[in-house]
C-alpha cells in the first residue's frame, strides 16, 4: 500500500463481483425520507467499477418498503436506480415492487406486495 492510500476492508468487492456475474439484479431497500437507504447507495457507488467490464446483468429490479403508504414514496429511489442502470447500456430497469404501510414487526405479513414480488420472481428465467 502506498503512503496515504486507504484500504476499505468490507464485502463490497466480493458483492460487486457477484453483481458482475449475475443475469438479474434485485436491489432491496427500506425507504428512509423518500429515498433508498445509505447502505444501498454506497453499494451502488462501489459497483460503479463494473462500468467498463464485461458485466452479465441485463434486468434490474427494485424491492422497497416504508412506513408511509402514499403514492410516490419510492419515486426517488427508483429514479436513482434508473440513473445507475442507464450507465450500463446492455441492461435495463424492469420494474419495482413497493410495500407501504410497513411500520411495525409483522405488518408486512400478507401484504399484497409480497404476492406481486413472488409473481415477478417466478417469471424471471
Amino acid at each position: 500500500m502506498k503512503s496515504g492510500e486507504c484500504v476499505i476492508r468490507d464485502d463490497a468487492n466480493s458483492i460487486t463481483e457477484q453483481i458482475k456475474q449475475a443475469d438479474v439484479i434485485v436491489w432491496a431497500t427500506p425507504i428512509y425520507y423518500y429515498e433508498k437507504s445509505g447502505q444501498m447507495k454506497v453499494m451502488i457507488d462501489r459497483a460503479n467499477s463494473l462500468y467498463e467490464t464485461d458485466y452479465q446483468f441485463r434486468d434490474v429490479y427494485l424491492l422497497s418498503t416504508a412506513a408511509e403508504n402514499e403514492d410516490g414514496v419510492d419515486h426517488r429511489a427508483i429514479n436513482g436506480l434508473k440513473g445507475w442502470v442507464a450507465c450500463y447500456p446492455k441492461s435495463h430497469f424492469v420494474g419495482s415492487v413497493f410495500a407501504g404501510g410497513v411500520d411495525e414487526s409483522n405488518t408486512i405479513k400478507d401484504h399484497p406486495a409480497l404476492k406481486k414480488a413472488y409473481e415477478i420472481g417466478k417469471a424471471i428465467q
